[in-house]
């Protein structure tokens, strides 16, 4: 017993390495990007997506998760939106957390593409390196 209980631990230990290498890492591109998103946040941006105190901050949502891709385009480190601290920590117990409620979440804020849209719009006017033209189309064409 002490033998397979070894094997079964070592399995579920490669189990987890794989989910973990099953997303590639942000490039410096993406990177950047995802720090502009922060940046463009800070500076009152979020006033633009959310009508609501903002008491704990933000944090950076990957709507579809970071491995999305759609018609064949890997979206996942683009499709990233700012969410009040409150409505996306996954410790935070509310009904509008877009992780656990989106149907509510979207009911009060729009959609997701929308505040992208909305946000995106806004950065390229302040000058901020936005995602290409095909990713962003196909970030549109999710219906998110």
């Amino acid at each position: 017993p002490p033998n397979e209980m070894k094997q079964e631990f070592k399995l579920i230990i490669c189990d987890t390495e794989k989910l973990r290498m099953a997303t590639k890492p942000a490039n410096a591109v993406q990177k950047q990007l995802m720090s502009d998103i922060a940046e463009w946040a800070s500076n009152d941006g979020m006033d633009l997506l959310y009508p609501c105190d903002c008491p704990k901050g933000f944090q950076l949502h990957h709507v579809l998760g970071r491995s999305a891709k759609h018609n064949k385009v890997p979206i996942g480190h683009e499709f990233i939106i700012p969410v009040p601290y409150q409505y996306h920590d996954i410790k935070e117990a509310n009904d509008l957390n877009v992780s656990y409620f989106k149907h509510n979440f979207t009911k009060k804020f729009g959609s997701q593409v929308s505040l992208y849209r909305i946000m995106i719009s806004d950065m390229k006017m302040c000058h901020y390196a936005i995602p290409s033209i095909d990713k962003y189309n196909a970030i549109m064409s999710t219906g998110a």
